[in-house]
């Protein structure tokens, strides 16, 4: 652009100069005010009003001299006073501008236009240098005298705007390349993005997969849980409808886990779970489901069954699994299985119905022995009834002091002195009177509810031995039986230190009796429990010797007092040369490891003969005495001397 002016005003007025004595420095003077106007115009990305005002200022002085110059060189006739305004204008549209920019409106104007005046601005820029060289080359067209100066401006200009291109394709590759290798690093890190979300969706469905694993199966088992059973179940028999097939849903519970679980913890417990749980998956067909409801609790179902009769073999296959005893970390266990067996559409119509049918008629196979299998039949709905009654009116018992304790003597074969009592719990009710231990104790036992029935016993018994201490009968002792629940409890020591605790009962006339088969399942953490027990000074008897698990080797090492003969042995005394040698056996292994042998359920005198011949040292039963009420017990022990009893 400045040559463009340069030349242009070399060729119209600095060449005349001295002809027309003109000052030199007018000329110069514009070219000077018109590369401030370019360098200002240029340097501005937007054209505010106020730049505006600014350029038409510098524009319209250089405008107005080069004009009057050109006018006085070529003695153009003009009227002088016309270019004064023109002069007067330039420093007025400059005071203006300075006034606006102070206002700040510019800016305001910057910011509604930016994109516009950006776009205009831009475009013009580009057509400048082009239009300054159309300008030169129209010049020497219709300039035909000494246009040396023309070329030599155009020339110049031509080169510049060569240079200028060079310069700009220059530029263009650079950015191309740059362009290229932002395009690269742009693809390599959308690539890795890429990946990395690819990993992340992976992760994602993996998570979600697991999730729905989770939802369907067990955790400890891995075998479906209750909500996927249920969905097998449901489509098993829409299938068995619409094909005239029969399905059988089992219920399994395994019996006296509770007791391994609390005696040898929740560890071992998982383990025998996790042990079932792979050899019964391998007892069923592929077309069956065995699912793991909770805690020791199996469903099995049976697809495709024609007859009640093909069911049998299946669940036998699925008991061979606890037939013989287990052997966990080391520790030898005897689990046996308890299993309610419903049929599809016989027992049920609804997956709600098979499997509550399913359920109580494994709790009559529990009921009848434990270690069997029952198929569903109405009658059992009368006998969940009952049980949930007993349930409920035991929850009650306790609050309504519905609990009374009985005593039975216990009578020295030697003295005829009564050296003890055994406290038996009975219940008596407010609706339908006295319950039967019998019936209230196993429905206690599955409830939990023996716990606080089995302390609530603990107490009062220990509180009348102290009674009777207290009222100087303290040579008795008092007897409490543990139920196998209780005894596997894991607060039975603390249980018992706060029952004397807060009785003041001596300990060493408190006797627990525990069942020879709690004592057997786990007899390393049994021994533990009663070597606790006997650091208190309780006595410790087993009670049912003989009808368990027996041990000899682990007998030895119990820490007990007493062996109880129990009452089927010493009932059948007269019966044969066999159960005599039974129990003569019985009373001399209890001599020989140093206990004490009591013999129960004495009803006749031949017996009695026979246990006194013999060196039994106690006995206990109607001979002497029934359970008896504390103040039947106080008068039998004021009216009885020893000589009636021998």
């Amino acid at each position: 652009m400045m040559i463009t002016a340069v030349t242009l005003s070399w060729y119209f007025i600095i060449r005349n100069h001295q002809t027309y004595n003109i000052f030199i420095g007018l000329p110069l003077g514009d070219l000077i005010l018109f590369f401030g106007a370019m360098i200002f115009y240029l340097g501005s990305e937007k054209l505010s009003p106020f730049r505006v005002v600014i350029l038409s200022s510098l524009l319209l002085q250089v405008i107005a001299d080069s004009s009057y110059l050109i006018f006085t060189i070529n003695n153009i006739p003009f009227i002088e006073s016309l270019f004064h305004p023109l002069w007067t204008l330039s420093p007025l549209l400059m005071g203006i501008a300075g006034t606006l920019a102070a206002q700040n409106d510019g800016v305001t104007f910057e910011k509604k236009n930016k994109s516009h005046s950006l776009k205009n601005s831009i475009t013009l820029r580009l057509l400048l240098p082009y239009l300054s060289i159309i300008l030169l080359f129209m010049t020497m067209i219709f300039q035909h005298d000494d246009s040396n100066s023309l070329i030599i401006g155009s020339a110049a200009a031509i080169l510049l705007l060569l240079s200028r291109h060079i310069f700009a394709s220059l530029e263009n590759q650079t950015l191309l390349i740059k362009y290229h290798e932002l395009t690269e690093e742009l693809e390599q890190k959308i690539g890795e993005r890429t990946e990395e979300l690819s990993a992340k969706n992976q992760q994602l469905l993996s998570a979600a997969r697991k999730m729905k694993y989770m939802a369907y199966h067990d955790v400890l088992s891995g075998l479906p849980n209750r909500r996927m059973f249920l969905e097998r179940l449901k489509t098993a028999m829409d299938e068995a409808k619409r094909n005239h097939f029969k399905l059988a849903v089992i219920f399994i519970d395994l019996d006296r886990f509770k007791n391994i679980n609390d005696t040898l913890g929740h560890e071992f417990g998982d383990l025998l779970l996790k042990h079932v749980t792979k050899e019964m998956a391998k007892s069923v067909r592929k077309i069956d489901t065995i699912s793991r409801q909770g805690g020791d609790e199996f469903t099995v179902l049976l697809n495709r069954i024609r007859a009640v009769e093909d069911v049998i073999p299946l669940v036998e296959r699925i008991r061979a699994v606890v037939a013989k005893p287990i052997i966990i970390q080391g520790q030898e266990l005897h689990v046996s299985m308890s299993i309610g067996i419903a049929f599809y559409p016989s027992d049920g119509k609804t997956t709600e119905e098979l499997m509550k049918n399913a359920d109580m008629a494994m709790y009559r196979a529990k009921e009848e022995g434990r270690d069997n299998y029952k198929f569903y039949s109405i009658d059992m709905n009368k006998t969940v009834s009952r049980i949930m009654a007993l349930e409920n009116g035991l929850r009650k018992a306790l609050k309504n002091n519905e609990f009374v304790l009985n005593y039975q003597p216990q009578v020295s074969l030697q003295t005829g002195e009564i050296v003890g009592v055994e406290a038996l719990l009975r219940w008596n009710t407010v609706e339908a009177g006295m319950v039967s231990p019998i019936q209230f104790i196993p429905v206690a036992e599955e409830s939990g509810l023996i716990i606080p029935i089995g302390e609530w016993v603990l107490n009062h018994a220990c509180m009348q031995g102290k009674a009777w201490h207290d009222s100087g009968q303290s040579h008795l002792k008092v007897a409490v039986n543990l139920s196998p629940v209780q005894f596997l409890h894991e607060n039975l020591v603390e249980m018992v230190i706060n029952a004397l605790r807060t009785t003041g009962f001596n300990p060493n006339y408190l006797e627990l009796e525990i069942t020879e088969g709690v004592a057997f399942t786990d007899a390393e953490a049994a021994i533990k429990k009663m070597q606790a027990l006997r650091d208190l000074g309780v006595r410790i008897s087993i009670d049912d010797f003989g009808t368990g698990y027996s041990s000899l080797m682990y007998l030895k090492r119990f820490p007990i007092n007493t062996l109880k003969i129990p009452k089927p042995f010493n009932q059948d005394i007269m019966a044969g040369q066999k159960d005599k040698a039974l129990v003569e056996t019985m009373i001399y292994l209890g001599h020989s490891l140093g206990l004490s042998v009591i013999a129960e359920g004495i009803e006749s005198k031949e017996q009695l003969l026979f246990l006194k011949e013999h060196h039994c040292d106690i006995v206990q039963g109607d001979i002497y005495s029934k359970p008896l009420t504390v103040l039947q017990i106080n008068a039998l022990i004021e009216n009885t001397t020893p000589s009636k009893i021998s």
